[in-house]
């Protein structure tokens, strides 16, 4: 990959060579469900407790977290976080990664490349308690990151990814919603 790869966090927008990228997210926003009948005001906590949670794990598998800091409720999610990884041994390989498709000029960024004893996973976490339709062609888009940005050196024994949603909620607890199916890419 070449070119200078920039994100904007005010404006959530990826640039290459300041030329601006649309993300997966955006890129999948026919799939996804419809929010409209939302208040604006529950959306905006759930992003701002999504954005947190995940900046708490972030800090937490980088050594960095000052655990004095988080509020209570991000606390919870994180000790979800941390149950997921002493239960299955996770090896955090990847984490908050952006990256860019080269050729498919799109942009993304992957939550977690994970290595379990038996496999390696690419997480992305969730604060939502059910997944939804749109996760598995989300992550299928991804993984296609992932490989188009050679950052795969996973070896050959490992196997294939396999994709999920980790599901963390405010009392320390997790689920994995596995997908496999092989349309989500061509959707």
């Amino acid at each position: 990959m070449s070119g200078v790869f920039t994100f904007d966090e005010a404006e959530h927008e990826y640039r290459l060579d300041g030329k601006r990228l649309p993300s997966v997210t955006q890129i999948l926003k026919p799939l996804a469900p419809d929010f409209s009948a939302i208040p604006p005001a529950i959306l905006e906590r759930k992003r701002a407790l999504g954005t947190a949670v995940h900046l708490a794990c972030e800090l937490d598998d980088n050594g960095e977290l000052d655990e004095a800091s988080l509020d209570e409720e991000v606390a919870g999610y994180l000790a979800g976080w941390r149950k997921f990884k002493a239960a299955l041994r996770v090896e955090v390989l990847l984490n908050e990664l952006r990256l860019y498709h080269p050729r498919l000029g799109y942009a993304g960024t992957l939550d977690r490349l994970v290595r379990t004893k038996a496999d390696p996973w690419l997480l992305d976490l969730k604060t939502a308690a059910e997944p939804s339709p749109v996760y598995g062609p989300q992550l299928a888009a991804y993984q296609e990151l992932l490989i188009a940005s050679d950052m795969l050196m996973l070896p050959a024994s490992d196997g294939p990814i396999r994709r999920a949603s980790l599901h963390l909620d405010s009392e320390g607890n997790y689920s994995l919603h596995e997908f496999r199916n092989t349309n989500d890419w061509p959707a």
